[in-house]
């Protein structure tokens, strides 16, 4: 995949729709699109990113007309997916720091929540009329009637702007670590790995995330605790980073990361809690250097 993105802007374009048009049956392989985008970026600039963008925005305006569907909502689609992309990919390229890009989607996360709350005073109002849509499914999947699924939308829309925001941090960083994959195999085999398994985010941001939780749980204010959601969003991968080193250090099967990945996959806001914990954790205690100094 990696080569045929990287053959042409025409190649490049036709990949980042065609992987988009399939994320709308399989929404978590929108990763793909944004990981084409992000490794133009990181191979050739961030013009070069914003060149390919708006080629694949074009492109998908066209397949929009086709289609007879509204070529606003396609503009936006990319332009809003893609251009984000283009940015952090381009802090990772300049700083090459995977501590630094991840707090910088840390700020932007969280900038992004505080701007929405400020701009919509009522966020609930903003997201039920989005999972009013949903309610066929819901009714089918829990068998409830309508008043107990009504209850629970009304519940759900009131926590939306965190969850998508700590939705959408997971999405730009796991696209990030595809696209940065992709450029080691091209460029550097067996470079990425050793990078990724040295990823740290800093104290600095770890103490904020213990003092927020700390705040959170004594005021119980709702903002806090959407932006703890994307603080653990972030500091998760930190926990997946330390989690590999230490099957790299230890020696351990491929197995034990598979079964990692395994329940991440079946608990996923329960492994990111703890992922996270590790994460925060290891931002103080530097378990990978205390183990190798034993080891």
């Amino acid at each position: 995949m990696a080569s045929f993105i990287m053959a042409g802007r025409i190649q490049a374009a036709i990949f980042v729709v065609l992987s988009t048009l399939v994320s709308l049956l399989l929404p978590p392989l929108i990763v793909f699109s944004n990981a084409a985008i992000a490794l133009i970026t990181l191979r050739k600039g961030w013009q070069e990113g914003v060149a390919y963008t708006l080629l694949a925005t074009l492109v998908l305006v066209l397949v929009s007309f086709s289609l007879k569907q509204a070529t606003s909502s396609a503009i936006m689609a990319g332009l809003g997916t893609w251009l984000p992309m283009v940015v952090i990919a381009s802090v990772l390229a300049i700083t090459q720091s995977w501590g630094k890009t991840l707090l910088f989607t840390l700020i932007l996360g969280v900038t992004g929540v505080i701007i929405f709350h400020l701009t919509h005073q009522d966020a609930a109002s903003y997201w039920k009329p989005v999972l009013e849509q949903m309610k066929p499914f819901l009714t089918q999947a829990y068998q409830l009637d309508d008043s107990a699924i009504e209850e629970k939308i009304e519940i759900a829309a009131g926590w939306m702007t965190g969850t998508f925001a700590a939705a959408l941090t997971v999405i730009v960083i796991a696209s990030l670590i595809i696209a940065r994959n992709w450029q080691a195999l091209l460029y550097n085999p067996g470079g990425f790995g050793e990078e990724f398994r040295q990823l740290r985010i800093g104290k600095q941001a770890a103490l904020a995330m213990i003092v927020a939780i700390a705040i959170a749980v004594l005021s119980g204010n709702q903002l806090l605790i959407e932006l703890i959601m994307v603080g653990l969003a972030v500091f998760m991968f930190q926990g997946l980073a330390l989690f590999h080193a230490l099957a790299k250090q230890k020696g351990m099967s491929t197995a034990w990361l598979i079964g990692l990945y395994v329940l991440l996959f079946i608990a996923f806001m329960q492994m990111i809690v703890l992922l996270a914990t590790f994460g925060i954790i290891d931002s103080f205690v530097d378990l990978r250097r205390r183990i190798a100094d034993k080891k």
